[in-house]
């Protein structure tokens, strides 16, 4: 995705919906190769960003990535004792830039480099691994850090300097000189992602987002972000006609997405927009003991598709009907009246269900759905949550003006309280 033209500082462009590979090549070239006769050679490689062909590609010439100060390349090479082995250039100073910052002099510096034998180039040098395993190919999947693109930030300035992934793959001369000229790749599809609700009139939602998910087969990549104008940048592996599940929250809602036939290609920006929805509750043929998912899907435990989150569990079923509870507690204990509005509240909402604090009644119920209080309390480890505590749970139920009912999860007894004391919340999923 980045062929090294967008790494810029400026903010890049994103033109059209999906836009269509780049057709210029960025070149590397070595004028020259000074030999050490300590086997430790130093070497000055100039790098050009070729403009060029710019305008076929997801940014516009003003967008167009330059060289910056500190950028670093890494070099994964083959020595004379036949292990691959890494280096890093020196970070860019000014001087070494030049061209408007289409061109750069990295110099690096190799450890007995082998004649003849396979080098790659990886830029920016945070997408190398941080160590090659000795015995590994040069260019071999391992030596790239893929795994950098499973946390991302969403900003542009983040996945330019240290995401946006262009290799060349290529040999050392027969006077174990880096080649006189290469061509970087670019390794990666870029989205530019705004988001809408799906309102009848819908609204940006972009600004509030502060999580987001997003799965195409096989990977997941997950955006953690602050309140803050859009797009959303996100750097992925390439694609061709696949599936994607994208979940998104602003802290009170969560919205999905899902897409088929989608297809991203190396080398390319997409500028795309998608209307969320808050997910519907759809709920067939549930079972005590299954899990509802972030989708609002019951599954059984184990079944729960990639790029689902599991919410609840459901405890109670009579017909087609039952009720579930949250995976773990609110945080620490509260009164009745902060109770009930905090289980209200809930994420994520589902069309179809209702977030509650349980009645006395539906507690009971839980209970003997799962067999004993004991089986209730201590059935969410297993499946990925977090068991409730042996201590006292809100009930919404009221005993009189002043007192509610509370289960106490270590006495197996029902008793009451004041509304103003504490006691623990487990939000309860009715649908």
């Amino acid at each position: 995705m980045k062929t090294m033209r967008y790494l810029t500082m400026a903010a890049l462009a994103f033109v059209g919906a999906m836009m269509t590979g780049c057709s210029s090549d960025d070149n590397i070239d070595n004028p020259q190769q000074p030999e050490n006769k300590s086997n430790v050679v130093t070497l000055t490689t100039t790098v050009g960003l070729e403009e060029s062909g710019a305008t076929t590609r997801s940014l516009t010439s003003s967008g167009v990535k330059t060289f910056a100060v500190d950028d670093q390349i890494a070099v994964i090479y083959k020595n004379t004792s036949n292990q691959t082995v890494k280096a890093v250039s020196n970070k860019l100073i000014s001087t070494d830039i030049s061209a408007d910052g289409k061109t750069a002099n990295f110099t690096v510096t190799l450890s007995n480099p082998k004649a003849s034998e396979p080098v790659r180039y990886i830029y920016p040098a945070a997408m190398a691994a941080a160590t090659v395993d000795a015995g590994s190919d040069v260019d071999a999947d391992d030596n790239v850090n893929y795994d950098a693109l499973a946390t991302q930030d969403g900003t542009l300035a983040t996945l330019a300097s240290t995401l946006d992934l262009a290799i060349f793959d290529g040999s050392l001369t027969a006077g174990a000189e880096l080649p006189a000229s290469a061509t970087l790749e670019n390794k990666l599809a870029i989205l530019a992602i705004t988001l809408k609700n799906n309102a009848a009139t819908p609204t940006e939602i972009t600004s509030s987002i502060t999580g987001m998910t997003i799965y195409i087969d096989p990977c997941t990549y997950t955006v953690t972000r602050s309140v803050a104008a859009g797009p959303i940048y996100v750097a992925i592996l390439p694609a061709t006609d696949t599936s994607a599940n994208i979940s998104a929250t602003d802290g009170a809602n969560n919205y999905l997405k899902s897409l088929t036939g989608k297809t991203y290609e190396a080398g390319n920006g997409y500028s795309v927009s998608w209307r969320m929805a808050l997910p519907t509750l759809t709920i067939t043929s549930p079972a005590v003991g299954q899990v509802i998912g972030s989708d609002g899907r019951n599954y059984a435990y184990g079944s729960v598709p990639s790029g689902v989150t599991v919410v609840a569990k459901i405890c109670y079923v009579s017909g087609t009907s039952g009720l579930a509870l949250a995976m773990a507690d609110e945080s620490g204990t509260m009164n009745l009246s902060t109770a009930i509005t905090t289980a209200a509240a809930h994420t994520p909402a589902f069309t179809g269900g209702t977030w509650k604090l349980a009645t006395k009644d539906e507690w009971n119920n839980m209970i003997s759905g799962a067999g004993s209080y004991t089986a209730l309390r201590d059935g969410f480890n297993s499946i990925g949550g977090t068991n409730m505590k042996s201590s006292s749970y809100w009930s919404s139920k009221k005993y009189n003006t002043f007192n509610a009912w509370y289960y106490g999860f270590g006495s197996g007894l029902w008793n009451n309280s004041s509304t103003g004391n504490g006691c623990y919340v487990r939000a309860c999923l009715a649908f």
